[in-house]
């Protein structure tokens, strides 16, 4: 029975409140964890998230999740969809999935990781594989054994090279979150048929846009644009999405633009006038604008920035404060 104190809205839990949560619970926290700026991964971590439901009964999730119940069971009602998940399952959840409830067998544990939708966009050079496009997105599998072995491998080898903390394995570590992430998509492709007669129209316009905005999101930044593509108008389009995404429209097409900045700026020695045109933006100083009102840095600022200081968080609080 649903509690009559708890708030009936919808909060949104970002990855900062997550990880500054569970720093402060850390002393009585098992398993072994390394947390980073962008990512958190975990060995043999029990449940932490309950308390978060303390304060609302919806809360939305704006991280991606994935990991493996190594013992007990969990039964997480995730877009008001309940999955019971057994030791050995995969649970993937994307961020901007709303999560309702999360119950949990004793001594339950999980293996996986967290990381911000940024970090997860970067890994993939802002090109997510078609599986993650859908921002709420989830799915549970039972695995074979040998595929809990490989995935148990996976982790392992992350939390090591985590470990390391050296700008010289960041490249290593990014390829191998994204090796990671490719072989849960494999996993899910090759053991669950997506039943497409059983979305609802609006899902399925919402799965069409999206993978339109990692196509075109490059050159095209308005939402008529879109809308024209899908045959809807902007009005329309613009309400299904902040409906089945809980974001924006303009914001999804915002935050796709940006990463795509981003790895510019940080991974090429382009001249800010090359960058703009390749993006499609009418001057240097629309692109400067655009990237200051996201990230609140200037694109200066931003390429000179550390490693050690580049924060997955950097445009998300942002983005949300001014887009939506």
């Amino acid at each position: 029975m649903i509690e009559k104190e708890k708030d009936s809205s919808v909060s949104n839990s970002s990855f900062k409140e997550i990880i500054t949560r569970f720093v402060s619970d850390k002393p009585l926290v098992r398993g072994d964890v390394y947390v980073g700026s962008s990512f958190g991964i975990a060995f043999g971590l029990p449940p932490f998230f309950k308390p978060i439901f303390e304060k609302s009964n919806l809360v939305r999730l704006n991280v991606m999740r994935v990991l493996i119940v190594k013992s007990g069971w969990c039964e997480p009602v995730i877009n008001f969809k309940r999955y019971r998940c057994e030791a050995g399952d995969m649970l993937f959840l994307n961020w901007g999935v709303v999560i309702s409830d999360d119950s949990f067998g004793p001594g339950t544990t999980f293996d996986g990781f967290i990381m911000t939708e940024e970090y997860m966009k970067m890994i993939f050079h802002g090109r997510l594989p078609n599986v993650f496009l859908s921002p709420n997105f989830c799915f549970s599998i039972p695995l074979q054994k040998s595929d809990q072995d490989i995935w148990e491998k996976y982790i392992r080898m992350l939390y090591e090279l985590a470990q390391m903390k050296s700008d010289s394995i960041k490249d290593s570590l990014n390829a191998l979150f994204a090796s990671s992430l490719s072989f849960a998509a494999s996993l899910y492709q090759t053991t669950m048929s997506i039943d497409k007669a059983r979305w609802t129209r609006n899902k399925e316009l919402v799965e069409h846009f999206i993978r339109l905005v990692d196509e075109h999101a490059k050159t095209e930044h308005e939402l008529n644009f879109y809308a024209s593509k899908l045959c809807v108008s902007t009005h329309y389009l613009g309400i299904v999405v902040k409906q089945e995404t809980g974001k924006t429209a303009k914001n999804i097409i915002d935050k796709s633009l940006l990463v795509l900045i981003q790895l510019e700026l940080r991974y090429s020695n382009k001249p800010l006038k090359v960058i703009a045109d390749e993006l499609n933006f009418v001057s240097i100083s629309a692109l400067c604008k655009f990237f200051k009102r996201c990230t609140g840095l200037t694109t200066a600022a931003y390429r000179e920035m550390p490693d050690t200081q580049l924060s997955g968080e950097l445009s998300s609080d942002i983005l949300e404060r001014n887009l939506d």
